[in-house]
């Protein structure tokens, strides 16, 4: 996007992790005066990719999820391995994956898993501070000293969108529940639950049985699998993955003066040095070899 430019990188993350409208128009519009070129580049990716208030879909608190970046960092040990051999592999992480997950969930006695209930914990006190004043009898204005807001109790929406976006209340919507003397649980989506993890998990996966005891179907136990037509390029085949142009890639920090950009070979100035002062009985060994070369 634009390398050594933090201010652009948080107008870049403010405008994305935003719930409300109108703050995710004014930071991009901050940004289109910041840096032009990347405000150009966002609007060629797509805004509903990178922004959470313009997601057509419910991100929660997840703004990407690359599995194939998780995958390869898994398999990067097995990558020489035939193509059997990594199937095995995937599957017994699978299995122990599932398997630990589930135990985990059995161990969650609370009603809400442990993301869930933290999150009310944290703004309980924060949402005692709010002032509620009613509207009707579902309709609330609530006012936390930064902002006023209304909330929609029927609905379980507030107009800051956090609850409608994260499906979790927020200090707004708390405030109001207090007030009525509802269970904050009440307001949390079915996905929080425990009940919902421990069947997202259900699912067992079993091992692979021994080659004499699989049932083959005859069209393809009969079938002729010919070799790939392709030849294998010349060369060292690579073992690392290009990374693409939208990607941030690892600047080299230099040891000589702490720049950025270049290594110590390559540092314009050579004689700034960064590193930490020799020890004394290292001096002293440097002076004792000195004089008795002299």
């Amino acid at each position: 996007m634009c390398k050594q430019r933090d201010d652009v990188i948080n107008l870049y993350y403010r405008a994305t992790y935003t719930y409300c409208i109108e703050e995710f128009e004014r930071e991009m519009a901050e940004l289109k005066d910041t840096h032009l070129k990347c405000y150009d580049n966002l609007l060629e990716i797509g805004i509903e990719k990178i922004s959470r208030v313009r997601s057509p879909k419910r991100r929660y608190k997840m703004m990407t999820t690359n599995i194939v970046e998780s995958m390869n960092s898994c398999l990067l040990a097995i990558q020489k391995l035939p193509i059997a051999s990594i199937a095995e592999f995937i599957r017994d992480l699978l299995q122990r994956w599932f398997q630990d997950r589930r135990t985990n969930a059995r161990e969650i006695s609370t009603y809400l898993i442990r993301y869930a209930d933290d999150h009310i914990k944290q703004r309980v006190l924060q949402s005692q501070r709010c002032k509620v004043h009613p509207i009707d009898c579902n309709r609330f204005k609530v006012d936390d000293k930064w902002t006023d807001t209304i909330v929609d109790l029927e609905q379980c929406s507030c107009s800051c969108r956090q609850s409608d976006l994260d499906e979790l209340p927020c200090i707004h919507v708390m405030a109001v529940a207090r007030l009525k003397g509802m269970p904050m649980t009440a307001l949390c989506s079915d996905f929080y639950t425990t009940g919902w993890l421990k069947h997202a998990y259900s699912m067992i996966v079993n091992p692979v049985p021994k080659p004499e005891a699989w049932n083959i179907p005859d069209e393809i136990f009969h079938r002729i699998i010919l070799p790939w037509e392709k030849k294998r390029l010349t060369g060292r085949p690579k073992k690392s993955r290009i990374p693409s142009a939208r990607e941030f890639q690892k600047q080299k920090l230099c040891s000589n003066c702490g720049g950025k950009g270049h290594n110590k070979r390559s540092c314009p100035n050579p004689t700034c040095s960064t590193s930490k002062p020799l020890k004394k009985h290292v001096l002293a060994a440097f002076a004792s070899k000195k004089d008795i070369i002299d």
